[in-house]
C-alpha cells in the first residue's frame, strides 16, 4: 500500500505543478489585484471606523446630557428633602439610582467604542503602511521584469551586432589580402619589365661600380670637364 499512496501522491504533485507554473507566471498581476482587493477592503474598513465613531460620540452626547440631567435631578432632590416632600424626595431618589446606573453601563459602553476605535485606527495604520511596502515592491519587481526583458532584447541585439562587426573584419581581411596580392603582382610586373628592357641589369652593374656605356648627366659632365683641362694644358 505505502508504493500506490506514493504513486497518487505524485499523481497530485504532477497536477498540482501547472497549477504552480500558472501562478509564477503571472505572480505580478496576481500580486497587482491582491492589492486592489487590500484597497477596497481598507475603504470597508475605514466606513466602519467612520460608524463606530458617529456612535462613540452619539453615546458620548448622551451621556454627557443624562449627567447633566442628573446632576439637576440631585439638585431637585435636595430642594424635596428642605421642605420635607419625602414622597418626592424619594422618587427623585429612585429616578437617579435607575439613571445613575444605566449612565455606568453606557460610560462602559462608550469605553468599549473608544477602544475598539483606537484599535481599528491601529490596525488601518498597519494596514495602510504594509500596503504602500508591497505597492513599492510591485514597482521594483515590474522595473526588475522590465529590465530582464531589455537585457534579453539587448542580448539578441548585441549577438547580431558582433555577427556584423564579425563580417566587416572578414570583409576588410579580404580587401587587405586582395591589396597586398595586388602589390605583389605589380612588384613582380615592374621585374619582369626591368629584365626585360636591360635596366636591372644596369642597376645591378651601377652598384657594383661598373660602367653601363649609358650617357647621364654626370658623364658628360665629367667628360666636358676633362676636355677642357686638356685644352688648358695644351
Amino acid at each position: 500500500m505505502t508504493i500506490w499512496r506514493k504513486v497518487g501522491t505524485l499523481f497530485r504533485a504532477q497536477a498540482q505543478e501547472p497549477l504552480e507554473h500558472l501562478v509564477d507566471a503571472n505572480a505580478l498581476r496576481i500580486m497587482e489585484q491582491e492589492l486592489r482587493d487590500t484597497e477596497q477592503a481598507m475603504l470597508r474598513a475605514k466606513r466602519e471606523l467612520a460608524c463606530l465613531m458617529a456612535s462613540s460620540k452619539q453615546l458620548q452626547r448622551s451621556n454627557q446630557q443624562l449627567a447633566d440631567e442628573l446632576i439637576a435631578r440631585e439638585a431637585q432632590a435636595q430642594q424635596a428633602m428642605t421642605r420635607d416632600e419625602a414622597g418626592l424626595a424619594y422618587e427623585l431618589a429612585e429616578w437617579i439610582a435607575e439613571h445613575e446606573n444605566q449612565l455606568q453601563q453606557q460610560r462602559q459602553q462608550a469605553e468599549h467604542l473608544q477602544r475598539q476605535e483606537t484599535q481599528l485606527r491601529h490596525r488601518l495604520r498597519e494596514a495602510a503602511q504594509l500596503h504602500q511596502s508591497y505597492r513599492r515592491e510591485l514597482q521594483l519587481a515590474r522595473a526588475n521584469r522590465n529590465a530582464e526583458q531589455v537585457l534579453n532584447n539587448l542580448g539578441g541585439h548585441t549577438q547580431g551586432l558582433q555577427a556584423h562587426m564579425g563580417d566587416l573584419a572578414s570583409s576588410l581581411e579580404r580587401i587587405r589580402r586582395q591589396q597586398s596580392s595586388f602589390s605583389d603582382i605589380d612588384n613582380a610586373m615592374r621585374t619582369l619589365q626591368q629584365e626585360d628592357d636591360g635596366s636591372a641589369l644596369d642597376a645591378r652593374l651601377q652598384q657594383a661600380g661598373i660602367s653601363t656605356g649609358r650617357s647621364d648627366a654626370n658623364s658628360v659632365l665629367s667628360r666636358l670637364r676633362a676636355t677642357t683641362e686638356l685644352r688648358t694644358n695644351s
